[in-house]
């Protein structure tokens, strides 16, 4: 990508940020879903968007940002977009941001970078936590090893004295294959999109989790786990642990809604020396269409949206922020249980796959392999050259 062109010239992104809140003059269209409407516009953490935003509602906001884009003229100025839709095609149709925020851990930054170009301002992520229900591991103290957390996993599968079965840690099965070998800093590809899929780290995260699994401490259905199955079963009692987003915590411990409500704790997941592991991130972004009708605006908006006191704002009102400063803000500690939690896995979390123009392909046979190494059974090893077999011509 050499496309040089520019808007006129705006102070510094990190000027823009340090701004408050404000009413604007400017009339930025900003697509989203219901949902972001209702976390930017109000909550615990009041208004974020501010009154010069008009919102485009849709059902499918990601996809509808990519073709919309494209067109001659735009629908709309400023929207989120998830990272595992920015490839090189996708960066063409987006402006490039002049400055990155340093505070904004770099592996998220790096995941909507494109030949040295920011195309996105990381706003909310999704991090993987570890949840322990203390109703069944009453007498198991929280792990605070990478070791620690598989032993207690073993050991909490069974059943519960009224006789349901209980598995030892639940989560999306195919997606659990790299965050267990992420407990070891193991990867499928790293940033320069080599291949690390056969390296010991990530071999490591596949025996676990086939052992696991074939020693019953994973639920026998796990190949086809959603991670709405995983909720489902945490909120039943019938998981000892789960990797899971942080922002699960209210819905765990939510009475009426969870068997063991107030007992869900939540922690970040372990590594091998009992620092945060670098677990997987799904992350969104603002981004501003070349086709903007107002991207001047847009970036104006951009700024302040950017900014730490909107990402406080946005977080007491159920947003994940990207900013270290609003993680340790005292206002989101206060309001947020696993605040502290929270930062040390955000700093050192990662996008489960670089941005590549292959991204998506290579996440659907990431998904196969895993499955058929649980099903078949295959082995760790030849799962690994599999996937390396499969995943090398997507990156010639």
């Amino acid at each position: 990508m050499r496309r040089r062109a520019f808007l006129p010239a705006l102070p510094a992104l990190p000027a823009l940020l340090a701004r408050p809140l404000r009413a604007q003059a400017d009339r930025v269209v900003m697509l989203g879903d219901a949902a972001t409407q209702a976390m930017l516009s109000g909550g615990p953490g009041g208004m974020v968007a501010g009154d010069g935003i008009v919102w485009t509602i849709s059902d499918t906001p990601h996809e509808r940002a990519l073709r919309d884009a494209g067109l001659a003229q735009g629908s709309y100025d400023l929207a989120l977009l998830p990272h595992h839709l920015v490839t090189p095609r996708v960066a063409t149709l987006f402006l490039p941001l002049e400055e990155a925020v340093e505070d904004i851990p770099p592996a998220f930054r790096r995941a909507f970078t494109l030949d040295g170009r920011l195309y996105g301002l990381p706003f909310a992520q999704v991090t993987q936590a570890l949840f322990r229900n203390t109703a069944i591991a009453r007498d198991a103290p929280a792990p605070g090893t990478a070791a620690a957390m598989l032993a207690a996993c073993r050991a909490a599968a069974g059943r519960r004295p009224d006789g349901s079965a209980v598995a030892g840690l639940v989560a999306d099965g195919p997606g659990l294959a790299i965050d267990l070998a992420r407990l070891w800093d193991g990867d499928v590809l790293d940033a320069a999109l080599a291949l690390r899929v056969t390296e010991p780290a990530m071999l490591r995260g596949l025996e676990a989790l086939s052992a696991l699994f074939a020693e019953g401490a994973l639920p026998r259905t796990l190949p086809r786990f959603t991670p709405a199955d995983a909720l489902r079963d945490m909120q039943a009692g019938r998981g000892a642990f789960a990797l899971a987003p942080f922002l699960r915590h209210g819905l765990l411990n939510r009475p009426g809604a969870s068997r063991d409500a107030g007992r869900i704790e939540v922690s970040a997941v372990p590594g091998v020396e009992g620092q945060a592991a670098p677990v997987t991130v799904a992350l969104r972004a603002l981004v501003i269409p070349r086709n903007a009708a107002n991207p001047d605006g847009a970036r104006r908006a951009l700024g302040r949206l950017g900014g730490v006191e909107a990402a406080v704002r946005a977080g007491l009102n159920g947003n994940g922020p990207t900013r270290l400063a609003a993680l340790a803000d005292p206002r989101y500690r206060a309001a947020v249980p696993w605040a502290a939690a929270e930062e040390a896995a955000v700093r050192v979390a990662r996008p489960a796959l670089p941005p590549f123009a292959q991204a998506a392909r290579a996440e659907a046979i990431i998904r196969a392999e895993v499955e058929a190494m649980l099903v078949r059974p295959r082995t760790a090893a030849e799962t690994a050259e599999r996937l390396a077999f499969r995943l090398r011509p997507l990156l010639a």
